[in-house]
């Protein structure tokens, strides 16, 4: 029997997946990536009845964190990222203004934003409820990327913009790699079971199996 139940909400202006990821038998939850839309995410978090004890960013691009502090502050619970990324998250009112404009950036930088409170790192376990995810640092699309990895029947892991469904995350932007994308991909997550169900940040989810077939570097 599965420990955990995902709950995806669509947010923000790049349609980014934010997912309630939930310990089935305590309703213990994680919030990962709230890049927008505060108000549905608080709402799904009461329909589900689920009580969220940590947020979870998978990496520091402002369409996956910018509501993080507005949700911390909601439920009273810290904000997780891993360390190579907390650059990226204190450089998110310079990305909305790249994106969104000066105006929206100033709305930002007014309003109140802590920093991570904690530091993720390679193999960390994330435990919420009796439900625990292992930590797959995943540098390229940012240096700072990570997935959630859950022994679940088949196996998920919750990753962000690092693979998509026929294809991989952008290294044009902060924090972009090629060459450390690649590793990624050959060295972690296609080293892992080829049933893997992949949630991306974006769009629909897949598998291991499916992306590792359709690559060819």
């Amino acid at each position: 029997m599965n420990q955990i139940k995902l709950h995806r909400v669509v947010v923000g202006p790049l349609d980014t997946n934010c997912v309630i990821i939930e310990d089935t038998a305590t309703k213990d939850a994680i919030i990962v990536d709230p890049g927008g839309d505060p108000d549905a995410i608080s709402e799904r978090v009461r329909l589900t009845g689920t009580k969220p004890v940590m947020i979870v960013l998978t990496h520091g691009h402002v369409d996956h964190c910018a509501e993080a502090a507005s949700i911390a502050s909601m439920y009273g619970i810290p904000v997780a990222i891993h360390n190579d990324d907390l650059e990226l998250f204190d450089q998110l009112a310079d990305q909305i203004e790249q994106f969104m404009g000066p105006v929206a950036a100033a709305r930002f930088r007014a309003s109140p934003h802590s920093r991570p409170q904690v530091i993720l790192k390679d193999g960390d376990s994330v435990a919420f409820g009796q439900a625990s995810g292992r930590v797959i640092h995943l540098p390229g699309h940012t240096m700072g990327g990570i997935g959630l990895y859950f022994e679940e029947t088949p196996p998920v892991i919750i990753q962000g913009d690092t693979l998509f469904r026929d294809g991989f995350g952008r290294t044009d932007l902060w924090g972009g790699s090629w060459e450390a994308l690649k590793k990624t991909l050959r060295d972690r997550l296609f080293t892992l079971p080829p049933e893997t169900r992949v949630v991306c940040g974006h769009g629909g989810d897949t598998t291991i199996g499916r992306e590792k077939a359709g690559q060819s570097f």
